[in-house]
């Protein structure tokens, strides 16, 4: 897969296995992206971060707007919300086929992944707090005023991902193996208070019958 730009279809805002096939790219680069609340519409750039930088910095006078509805003309009374913008990892096979990694990196769990040759997923869309939280596995998320051009988008989105240090093979065996382990110990823990439970009702139960045993006396 080479460079991509475009909007998602048919995939659910949250979906991280979403490829280039589900990528429409318009006929020609848009004056406005207007990015629907009510559909959830989503502008995705796909490629390595100079391909998506360059794209950015080619199109500076491109402006970014939120909308209703899929035409921008409905509803203009109702405020909007504005632009929410993620880093994420990209898991399409075919990019990362494309941009190959070295013979080292490929062979050492401890290697950060490059900037130049990893591809990953950089998406805009309107802010909403309830889908919004259900994504956590960004690289860095910012937002931004609805009608900012790219031109300003540009500073923010390269100051960002400066900041930024793909995890390694190693770190995201931690990461799924400490999730694990903590949902072992939650169970365990509710185990033990369920015992802790279960043992003073027990204990109350046997004060009580040793009570009646002496009043009966």
């Amino acid at each position: 897969m080479v460079f991509k730009y475009g909007f998602a279809i048919g995939e659910n805002v949250g979906s991280m296995s979403i490829t280039s096939a589900r990528i429409m790219t318009p006929l020609h680069v848009p004056n406005v992206i207007s990015l629907s609340v009510t559909n959830s519409t989503r502008f995705l750039l796909i490629g390595t971060k100079p391909e998506i930088l360059e794209w950015i910095y080619d199109h500076p006078t491109i402006l970014i707007e939120t909308s209703l509805f899929d035409n921008p003309n409905e509803a203009p009374h109702i405020p909007l919300p504005d632009i929410i913008i993620d880093l994420l990892p990209c898991y399409d096979s075919d990019a990362h086929a494309t941009h190959q990694k070295s013979f080292l990196q490929s062979l050492n769990p401890l290697s950060h992944p490059d900037p130049a040759t990893e591809p990953v997923r950089l998406e805009f869309r309107a802010v909403n707090q309830t889908l919004d939280e259900e994504i956590n596995e960004w690289y860095f998320r910012i937002v931004i005023q609805k009608g900012k051009n790219l031109a300003e988008v540009f500073q923010r989105v390269s100051e960002e991902w400066s900041k930024v240090q793909y995890p390694s093979l190693w770190d995201n065996i931690k990461k799924v193996a400490g999730v694990g382990v903590q949902a072992y110990n939650e169970v365990e823990e509710q185990v033990e208070n369920y015992k802790k439970v279960e043992e003073q009702h027990h204990g109350n139960e046997s004060v009580s019958y040793e009570n009646e045993s002496t009043e009966g006396d």
